[in-house]
């Protein structure tokens, strides 16, 4: 009796590798969304309760919720660039073929990582201010720079998703595949 050797190719290291990175990638940025998003409610929730029930409110409670807020959608937006999932009008793009689109992901990628750059270096002047002149916030007592730092890494994860998407776009370019359209929000 014959027996067939189907064995399968080992992955690489290097492929092992970068599909472990990827997927603490991806959970380590959903637990961090949830983490804001939890702190969030629950500063708010502890918030209507103090004004209402004991009638006394402190001052750190809307500080925290507004600089958790402002984290949250800084995470969100690097998640949606790199689910492609941002608000886009690919009417024009979607009645090319795989070429059209490929050079329109190519132009869109290129513009939004020279704007990322762009702002992430507007981004640090007030930090250095702040860090500067010591200025802190007025509820939690903590440097300012702290929540100022909130837009320059929030523009690096930009560009970390941007610069990840196109060498992604590189990798399904050699192997034939038509480029990677992103996640739909509404259909």
């Amino acid at each position: 009796m014959a027996t067939s050797s189907t064995a399968t190719a080992k992955p690489s290291k290097w492929r092992v590798f970068r599909l472990r990175c990827d997927h603490y990638d991806r959970k380590s940025e959903r637990w961090l969304l949830l983490t804001f998003y939890a702190l969030i409610i629950l500063t708010i929730a502890i918030e209507v309760f103090r004004r209402f029930v004991l009638n006394y409110s402190s001052p750190w409670g809307e500080e925290l919720a507004r600089f958790s807020f402002i984290y949250l959608a800084w995470l969100a937006a690097a998640s949606a660039v790199k689910d492609r999932a941002h608000i886009r009008i690919d009417v024009l793009v979607n009645l090319g073929g795989p070429r059209t689109k490929r050079l329109a992901w190519w132009f869109s990628d290129i513009a939004t990582l020279v704007f990322a750059i762009w702002a992430l270096w507007l981004s640090m002047h007030p930090i250095l201010t702040s860090i500067n002149f010591g200025s802190i916030t007025p509820g939690l007592r903590l440097s300012q720079a702290v929540f100022l730092a909130a837009v320059p890494v929030g523009f690096t994860l930009v560009v970390v998703r941007v610069v990840q998407g196109m060498l992604g776009d590189i990798r399904r370019m050699r192997r034939g595949e038509p480029p990677f359209d992103g996640q739909k929000l509404f259909d």
